[in-house]
């Protein structure tokens, strides 16, 4: 047997025994205590048990005692075993209470919790025995953190009493943000939410924590706690396993703990039911459910590593839910008042952690703004800004309703989305919505159709029949697009060469997707959303009565001239596609043959091959199709 002070131990006495040895070098106050090495084959005989005796003896016996893990791959950078390892606490200090907490410490290190984390891992266990404090307050705090507008914070969370109820997730905590400067907590900068706590004698805990920014470059989670004196000391240190986003609550005061986006049914494990129950419930867990609890607790874990997302009653940012789900992957939003009842088992739910967002058997979160339509989701496409990561693109949009962020979903792994809510909370001092969706890929085609004729100008008349209002304008303006398209069709089948073909059928393409998305989905709905936003307050209506076919029974000439344009946007987009497919213009098969087309046509082998067909085309490609578009484009410009 090994038995060593806290101050002399190194790695091979686990993560957190070598944690608390750093706290001491660095001048931090860390309570007093030793560690013994691989406990799982300690002998309890004369020998070691004379030695243990020895070091507590060393100890004050007055205090009581805490018996924890310290196992060989706990506290690592890649998983953390938050919660995962018994713990004994308010150990009376003699010889007989502390072999029997060693005990109970050691036969966590085999439980079926732990082979489910760990995968089968064998565990190498130490134990860490130190005096107990007993606290005023106590908690955990990440000493990097990203706020909400991007500023580097350090973040605090708060409980009274012992800090076991803020990790297992059964309380919920004061939350302190400090503003890092310099390196340095500024205090004169900090913010407080959540539960309301005596936090007088928490800034006793700053000049050590700047000592601990100073002296390590690296990110560490730590337990603190401050006694009824008001002195501090440390429990805890582990490095970072995942950037810490201080994300928005949830409109119903839940918290987002880690991001993400998962579909499935839930499935409750309630803590209140028996032993039994609770058992059953986690070994009948079935794979890719979304787990729905109070609290998430550490026999929870072969469950967890089953499930697709988490939400809890209880939580905080630092829970164990929160923790492992971001260590896992996965989304969770703890803090959810009433989810059990919300979301029984069998409940078929979307989980948009991301956004703060839950959708219940097709219904959203009631206590979420209903709004007429999404901002993010128009096909609009004059605020966006794209944003090139070197291994995925994305593109921000900013919209009257907020930040979105548009993206492929096969590119939204945590470590790409944590590069894209940096850039974001650093660039637009915000953290975006996100949306995966087919408009990411639209806003690609339309930077390539910026380079085909006419298409620019096409989409500026488009902008002034929108502004005007004129449903005669805008028949004309789809009737003549149709026939132009009509004519560049009848050139395809006649005349025109192999690259002239290709770029007809991305006018075609181009078109349709101003005609049937951009105009009656996009633009259109903006504009007039906005032009009768004070009317509609005037009237006591919203804007889906405009897109209504029944009378509004009101006298304006204004709302009603926005209601007939609404109108005929509706018709116009009801019919365009078809007659667009009929024309031969477009077909629904078109995006999944073109890469084919174009390759059987130019001989390109890479997969970026549009992009290669759109860089090299010249004035001479579009000279005879501009003169068949020209009287078009011309009439249509006339218009105005």
């Amino acid at each position: 047997m090994k038995i060593k002070n806290l101050k002399e131990a190194s790695a091979i006495s686990g993560g957190k025994a070598s944690g608390l040895a750093l706290l001491n070098k660095m001048g931090v106050p860390v309570p007093e205590g030793f560690v013994i090495d691989d406990t799982l084959s300690l002998e309890f005989n004369e020998d070691n048990i004379r030695q243990i005796q020895q070091f507590l003896n060393e100890l004050d016996p007055t205090k009581k005692l805490a018996i924890r893990s310290s196992a060989r791959a706990e506290d690592g950078i890649g998983k953390s075993f938050a919660g995962i390892f018994e713990t004994e606490l308010n150990v009376s200090n003699d010889i007989n209470s502390v072999l029997n907490a060693i005990r109970k410490v050691n036969a966590s290190a085999t439980t079926d919790v732990v082979k489910a984390y760990a995968n089968n891992e064998e565990q190498i266990m130490n134990i860490v025995i130190q005096e107990m404090v007993e606290p005023k307050i106590s908690g955990v705090m990440f000493s990097e953190a990203i706020d909400i507008n991007g500023d580097d914070v350090v973040l605090f969370e708060c409980v009274e009493g012992l800090a076991d109820k803020l990790v297992s997730g059964s309380a919920n905590p004061a939350q302190v943000i400090v503003k890092i400067k310099d390196n340095k907590l500024d205090e004169s900068n900090l913010r407080i939410e959540g539960s309301l706590l005596d936090l007088s004698s928490l800034k006793n805990i700053f000049p050590f924590v700047n000592k601990i920014k100073q002296l390590s470059d690296k990110p560490f989670d730590i337990e603190w706690c401050i006694n009824k004196d008001g002195k501090p000391y440390f429990v805890q240190a582990r490095p970072i396993t995942s950037t810490v986003f201080i994300n928005k609550s949830t409109k119903n005061s839940g918290i987002i703990a880690s991001r993400g986006y998962a579909e499935g049914e839930t499935y409750v494990i309630d803590e209140n039911k028996s032993d039994e129950e609770i058992k059953s419930a986690i070994d009948n867990f079935p794979d890719g459910a979304i787990l729905v609890a109070g609290i998430t607790e550490t026999l929870y874990m072969p469950a967890i590593k089953k499930a697709k997302g988490i939400i809890t009653e209880e939580g905080s940012a630092l829970s164990h839910a929160a923790i492992v789900s971001r260590e896992l992957g996965i989304p969770c939003i703890a803090g959810y008042k009433n989810a059990i009842t919300l979301f029984p088992t069998g409940t078929k739910l979307v989980l948009d952690a991301s956004n703060g967002k839950i959708i219940a058997n097709g219904i959203e979160d009631t206590l979420n703004i209903k709004k007429s339509f999404e901002f993010g989701e128009l096909y609009c496409f004059d605020n966006a800004l794209k944003v090139d990561f070197s291994d995925f693109k994305v593109f921000f949009e900013l919209t009257y309703g907020g930040l979105m962020l548009h993206m492929d979903s096969e590119d939204a792994t945590p470590e790409n989305m944590e590069k894209v809510e940096r850039y974001a909370r650093g660039v637009f001092n915000n953290s975006p919505e996100q949306h995966f969706d087919d408009k990411y890929l639209w806003y690609l085609e339309i930077e390539r159709f910026k380079k085909l004729p006419f298409y620019n100008e096409m989409n500026q008349k488009m902008l002034e029949i929108i502004e005007k209002k004129e449903s005669k304008m805008l028949d004309e303006f789809y009737d003549d697009s149709l026939n132009m398209l009509s004519k560049l069709v009848n050139y395809k089948l006649s005349r025109a060469n192999n690259r002239e073909k290709l770029i007809i059928d991305e006018i075609g393409a181009a078109t349709n997707l101003i005609l049937d998305a951009m105009l009656p989905l996009g633009y259109a709905l903006r504009q007039c959303y906005f032009d009768s936003i004070d009317l509609c307050q005037k009237y006591n209506l919203v804007f889906n009565d405009l897109l209504e076919n029944s009378d509004l029974n009101i006298n304006d000439s204004k709302l009603l001239e926005i209601k007939n344009f609404l109108y005929n946007v509706a018709k116009n987009r009801n019919e365009v596609y078809e007659k667009i497919c009929a024309i031969g213009a477009t077909s629904p098969e078109y995006f999944e043959l073109r890469n084919d087309n174009v390759t059987r046509v130019c001989g390109y082998s890479e997969k970026s091959n549009i992009d290669i067909f759109y860089s090299s085309l010249t004035d001479n490609d579009f000279e005879t199709i501009r003169s068949i578009m020209k009287p078009y484009i011309v009439k249509t410009i006339l218009l105005k």
